[in-house]
């Protein structure tokens, strides 16, 4: 009888069951045995982790290992209040779940404990400051700030040369709904007029 091959884990990183397949013929049993063992912990229904060590004792994954576990090699962004309030636009929200945007999957999901929104949207591959702009103009609403305080306060940010101005216009352009197009067109305006 030989012995079960045993997968190199890699600390902190997430796995689908599937992916345990290569080891054997029967990746759920495996992946069972590896939780019994304290190699895996249980993510969610057919994703778990590799704990980390920390000087607290067992770490979880970070949110980026944990949705590269669960959306595979598929593209996502994190948005939402951390990176919306980080702008500086009056945006001080908080929300009890992470915002993701992704290629594959729609809807509300809790893995390890934390939840997350996916949401499958057109994003860019690499997110600047400026599209992180236009998805908080977009969702004002779930951020708590009016468009009059947005614009006013994007005017004032733009005349300070916060933000690449071409690129603002490209975003809102690509990625923005009618409405936030002609908000940027009006701050871009607003922000190049002297006092």
């Amino acid at each position: 009888m030989s012995l079960p091959i045993q997968p190199n884990l890699e600390p902190g990183k997430a796995y689908r069951t599937r992916e345990f397949s290569r080891f054997c013929a029967n990746p759920a049993r495996l992946a069972r045995r590896l939780v019994r063992e304290g190699k895996l912990l249980p993510a969610a229904h057919g994703l778990f982790y590799t704990p980390t060590k920390s000087r607290f004792g067992q770490a979880p994954p970070s949110e980026e290992q944990i949705l590269r576990g669960f959306l595979g090699n598929s593209p996502f962004v994190i948005t939402g209040p951390l990176k919306w309030n980080a702008l500086g636009l009056g945006s001080t929200t908080m929300f009890a779940a992470t915002m993701v945007y992704n290629k594959k999957r729609t809807g509300e999901f809790i893995f390890d404990g934390r939840r997350f929104l996916l949401r499958r949207v057109y994003f860019p591959e690499h997110p600047t400051p400026e599209w992180y702009v236009i998805d908080l103009l977009k969702h004002h609403d779930m951020a708590g700030v009016s468009l009059v305080e947005l614009e006013d306060r994007l005017v004032a940010s733009l005349r300070e040369g916060r933000w690449e101005r071409t690129r603002l216009r490209a975003m809102a352009e690509q990625y923005g709904t009618r409405t936030t197009l002609e908000l940027v067109e009006r701050a871009l305006r607003k922000a190049g007029e002297t006092r």
